[in-house]
């Protein structure tokens, strides 16, 4: 009978999870999930076990898949080391900051467009309150009273330079 020799590549356990954290030093949060039957009720569930890999070269970005190896306590909570990089993710981060900027922009634009339809409310409502039919007759009042008020303020500036030859 002829042995098969199955050679491991890695020496202990050998999980392989998605990075969902690259804040850290030479540290990522890798996420595994595992879906079992339920022993009872036979529903499929997913279980989602966190682990803090240690990432010699920071290769593994946020949204990499990557194989994680079982290795020697390297601090309190990391046991585990990035072996490789199985595909590359797309960096999702980004998206939400250009998605949230322009959420926010959008969000800006309306604002201001209330704003301006409240104070033309207002103004209407200050019309009619005034005994006015439309904002426009009530802005040609107030532009007749301006033209009052710069012959008015012409006068006083006559009156001050009589005042000021009789001295």
């Amino acid at each position: 009978m002829a042995q098969v020799t199955t050679e491991r590549k890695y020496k202990g356990k050998v999980m392989v999870g998605k990075v969902v954290s690259d804040k850290m030093q030479k540290t990522v949060v890798v996420v595994v999930e595992t879906r079992r039957r339920h022993p009872l009720y036979g529903k499929i569930i997913t279980m989602r076990r966190r682990f803090k890999a240690h990432n010699q070269e920071p290769l593994a970005k946020a949204g990499d898949i990557v194989k994680i190896v079982e290795s020697r306590p390297l601090s309190r909570e990391k046991r585990w080391r990035v072996a490789e990089i199985v595909r590359a993710g797309e960096v999702v981060e980004m998206i939400r900051e250009t998605e949230l900027e322009s959420l926010m922009e959008k969000e800006r634009t309306e604002k201001e467009s209330r704003k301006e339809e409240e104070r033309k409310r207002a103004a209407e409502r200050l019309a009619k309150l005034g005994g006015f039919e439309s904002v426009q007759e009530m802005e040609g009042e107030d532009k007749e009273q301006s033209e009052f008020a710069a012959e008015y303020a012409g006068d006083d500036q006559a009156e001050g330079e009589e005042e000021g030859d009789e001295e």
